[in-house]
């Protein structure tokens, strides 16, 4: 498993400064970053940038509305950025309150995953933790998800610590359902502190386990994440990045 970054956690040093906010990324020893969707105008500015820092895109988020109204823009913009994985990173949680509200977002997930498929690329779905306290036919809602989508046109970044804040185990989780696993948010938490999103390795999250678990499932990557962070965002990815460094995970 290599480690990348989601571009989230450094989001407002992004919109002020991105070359330099992507100068000390790189600084750290990182060689991936994880963004978002954009116009292939953006990508074009944005890949030079990448290229400059010698950082490399290992996908994206992308949500569902893009891919069924402006397919052909995503495809340009995510080839010219060199990376074959679009994610939908958020849907909202009413989605998962009932069996057909279930159903009728799988059967999207589905048919977006099919167009997605014939280009020559991934789809994935990311979680939160609404997927796990609401439970849809007696199991977590994520399983529902898995159950009613074609593993051919969906594949899952799991969020470890949102699985974790949702009730279930992560280790579990990722057990049960590793052949639906496809990479990996890299994310800590303690409940105790405020924001409870934590440097990896000072939360409560077993990272020990879920990358050994990664390394012989050949999860091509886990991606640092933090929604807001103890100090500065870039400290807090410097962080991460040498705990993760530090158990092995490779650059």
């Amino acid at each position: 498993m290599k480690l990348t970054v989601q571009l989230y956690t450094v989001r407002n040093e992004m919109e002020k400064d991105p070359r330099g906010t992507l100068e000390a990324i790189a600084k750290t020893g990182l060689k991936y970053v994880e963004g978002g969707g954009m116009s292939p105008e953006k990508a074009k500015e944005f890949k030079s940038i990448l290229d400059d820092n010698g950082l490399s895109f290992s996908g994206g988020h992308v949500g569902p509305d893009a891919i069924e109204n402006d397919l052909g823009s995503m495809i340009e913009a995510f080839n010219i950025l060199g990376s074959k994985t679009m994610i939908c990173p958020w849907i909202p949680a009413h989605n998962f309150e009932t069996p057909e509200a279930v159903g009728a977002f799988a059967a999207r997930l589905n048919s977006a995953g099919e167009k997605l498929r014939a280009e020559g690329f991934d789809w994935l779905y990311h979680n939160h933790d609404f997927e796990f306290t609401n439970k849809v036919d007696g199991t977590y809602g994520l399983e529902k998800l898995m159950e009613l989508t074609d593993p051919n046109y969906l594949g899952f970044e799991v969020d470890v610590a949102w699985v974790k804040i949702g009730g279930a185990d992560p280790m579990e989780f990722l057990t049960k359902n590793a052949s639906r696993v496809k990479v990996l948010h890299l994310k800590d938490f303690d409940s105790t502190k405020t924001p409870r999103w934590t440097v990896a390795g000072d939360g409560t999250v077993d990272f020990e386990s879920i990358i050994k678990w990664a390394q012989d499932h050949n999860i091509p990557f886990g991606a640092v994440e933090l929604d807001e962070s103890p100090g500065t965002p870039l400290d807090a990815v410097a962080g991460s990045v040498a705990y993760f460094f530090s158990k092995g995970v490779e650059a």
